[in-house]
């Protein structure tokens, strides 16, 4: 059996990735839309100004350039900053930027473990960090570097396995058969027993055609010497331990899309991160994505009526401007919400709660926005929109915005 050291396995993990930079070992696994949702990043933590000008991003964590350049295009005035601790990848992201002629790109060899190494840069507004965490020995030191690296308003957000991921499966399927996944030589057997593997786990895994994968994509993103695929409850703790505050996950997002409004009463009493964590320990879906930030935001009680009435909402800029109110308040209205690279949100809701929408500019609080409005609304219908819009993102609170 390998019993492999932390500094042993880091080594191994960097020799992995030099002889195949991320994400060419991928193989074309990547999917092609953009998974980053920077969109709902920002609107998530009520933050306006992410991609703007002057604004910074890290790429913590860049592999040989490709994500970076799709950022650097979506935000040409903000400055995108790609650090990893292949020298291999870095040559090659930096050969991509002047490639692509674009000014605002800057790559640079460092280790996230070494948290000296980031003193050469000035802090960030946003910090993206995938496919990373769950490589890495020390998981205290990451969330320190980080830290260190973020503005105070910043937010990270941060990508990883889950323990329903392929990956974990397949190696506790090795490990209770006796083989230990880091002894993975690639022989025929162990391909066979591959083939065994891939079709007992059917269409649920995500990942078909494992078996036929080239043993580089399986070494680094199957048995990877270092793989932690823990609970997004056990991240969560890690990164408050070093000061941020888990901030949701697109677990709370995607799970909503299921639940109609009159089973939404059932959550009122869960925020972004305590929703998230009940989502994510229901759909078991294979990877994580999460959002912390370095101030904690306060969040509305839709259980307390008087509280909820005080709340001060603005609503995200991405809704455009809503139609005023006109006809039957009654009347039914479908608002469809568009993030790039997600399926379309569509709410049923009516005219009332268009026009109280429209004037969500969080400096009026729900009752002064209701005193305005000469026509009553449903008020169970107006609250089950209100939270639904609040855990897309598309709500945030007036705190959100001082961060």
């Amino acid at each position: 059996m390998n019993h492999t050291l932390p500094d042993e396995a880091s080594a191994r993990m960097k020799d992995l990735y030099n002889r195949s930079p991320f994400p060419e070992v991928m193989q074309g696994k990547l999917p092609s839309n953009n998974v980053l949702l920077i969109h709902w990043i920002a609107a998530s933590v009520g933050r306006d100004d992410i991609g703007k000008n002057g604004s910074r991003i890290l790429l913590a964590g860049c592999g040989s350039g490709e994500e970076a350049l799709t950022i650097g295009q979506l935000f040409p005035e903000a400055q995108i900053v790609g650090i990893d601790f292949s020298e291999v990848s870095i040559q090659k992201a930096k050969k991509l930027a002047e490639e692509s002629g674009h000014q605002n790109l800057s790559f640079y060899t460092a280790d996230l473990m070494i948290e000296a190494q980031f003193n050469q840069f000035e802090p960030f507004d946003l910090i993206l960090c995938h496919g990373v965490a769950d490589y890495v020995t020390n998981t205290e030191q990451l969330f320190k570097t980080i830290c260190q690296c973020l503005r105070p308003k910043g937010v990270l957000c941060m990508t990883v396995n889950s323990p329903n991921h392929p990956a974990a499966r397949i190696r506790t399927a090795f490990k209770r058969l006796g083989l230990d996944p880091l002894d993975f030589e690639d022989t025929a057997e162990q391909r066979k027993l591959l083939q065994l593997v891939d079709r007992l786990m059917a269409n649920d895994s995500g990942l078909r055609g494992i078996a036929i994968a080239p043993k580089s994509y399986l070494d680094v993103d199957i048995f990877a010497p270092i793989a932690h695929h823990d609970s997004i409850s056990l991240w969560a703790k890690r990164a408050n331990e070093q000061g941020l505050n888990f901030a949701g996950s697109m677990d709370a997002v995607l799970g909503l899309t299921q639940v109609s409004d009159h089973e939404l009463p059932f959550l009122y009493n869960l925020g972004k991160p305590a929703l998230s964590v009940w989502m994510s320990n229901l759909c078991k879906r294979p990877g994580i994505q999460m959002l912390f930030t370095k101030q904690k935001i306060e969040e509305p009680d839709f259980f307390d009526l008087h509280s909820l009435m005080n709340w001060r909402p603005k609503l995200d800029s991405c809704l455009g401007a809503l139609p005023e109110l006109s006809g039957n308040p009654e009347d039914i209205k479908t608002l469809t919400i568009r993030f790039q690279g997600m399926p379309d949100f569509v709410i049923d809701t009516i005219a009332y709660d268009l026009e109280l929408l429209r004037h969500c500019d969080g400096k009026s609080s729900l009752s002064e926005i209701i005193s305005r409005i000469p026509e009553k609304g449903n008020l169970g219908k107006l609250i089950a929109n209100l939270y639904r819009l609040y855990q897309y993102g598309l709500l945030c609170s007036c705190a959100a915005q001082t961060l």
